[in-house]
């Protein structure tokens, strides 16, 4: 299983862009495909579904999220779900590129995305990037990880650079 998460980190970076529906499941299969399981767990927190979105999760999933780190839903259920629930439910958010690896058991989904307008009184651009790692045990997938992070957009004052 380690070997197949690190094999689709790796070649994540090769693979051409794809339309969203392409890693569902496999015609006759009545099983949610990872990009499925993505966007359920999207879905769940954008309609505030906090048990819903904690569902789709392994138990032991780790969250990287702008340098921080929940090591297991537990922790993100204590830590910041609500807030990304929250966040989620204001509609800022709009997917621009999706890549999908998918092996045997395993399926890597990477998103970009633009989030513009306002929350909690502050105007926002940002753009946006999501790893989704997904394992299949049996007839189903969960997800065991995910990294976010987000850099400001155009019109956004941009860290000075490395002069290194």
């Amino acid at each position: 299983m380690v070997k197949n998460l690190l094999l689709c980190l790796a070649c994540a970076v090769s693979i051409a862009a794809a339309p969203a529906g392409l890693a569902a499941a496999p015609s006759g299969d009545a099983t949610p495909g990872p990009v499925t399981v993505v966007d359920a767990f999207h879905a769940a927190l954008k309609a505030n579904d906090t048990a819903g979105a904690l569902k789709l999760l392994s138990v032991s999933v780790s969250i990287y999220e702008q340098g921080f780190v929940d090591q297991t839903r537990a922790d993100y259920a204590g830590a910041h779900i609500a807030a990304d629930a929250a966040f989620a439910s204001t509609d800022l958010q709009v997917l621009e590129r999706r890549i999908i690896w998918l092996g045997d058991n395993a399926a890597c989904v990477i998103s970009k995305t633009r989030t513009q307008g306002n929350f909690q009184g502050h105007s926002i651009d940002l753009v946006g990037t999501e790893t989704m790692v997904l394992q299949r045990s049996g007839s189903s997938w969960t997800i065991e990880h995910i990294h976010w992070s987000a850099h400001p957009g155009e019109g956004e004052p941009k860290p000075a650079a490395d002069k290194h």
